[in-house]
């Protein structure tokens, strides 16, 4: 693994960051909203943990069978 300095590791976020900011602006998303789609899907790929017992807590939300 390629070892990076503290100037090429902030170089290579600012970049990062830059870069995020342009396809936010270009496709007219917001960070909230990326925001919440990631947290969507965190749940999506963690309803494994949550018992039937705890779904019938959230009597809202549709799960999959």
């Amino acid at each position: 693994m390629a070892k990076y300095t503290k100037e090429e590791y902030a170089l290579a976020k600012k970049q990062s960051d830059e870069l995020l900011k342009l396809i936010l602006e270009k496709t007219g998303v917001s960070r909230k909203r990326i925001h919440e789609l990631a947290e969507n899907e965190f749940v999506a790929a963690n309803l494994d943990v949550v018992t039937p017992a705890e779904k019938k807590r959230f009597d809202r939300l549709v799960f999959g069978v």
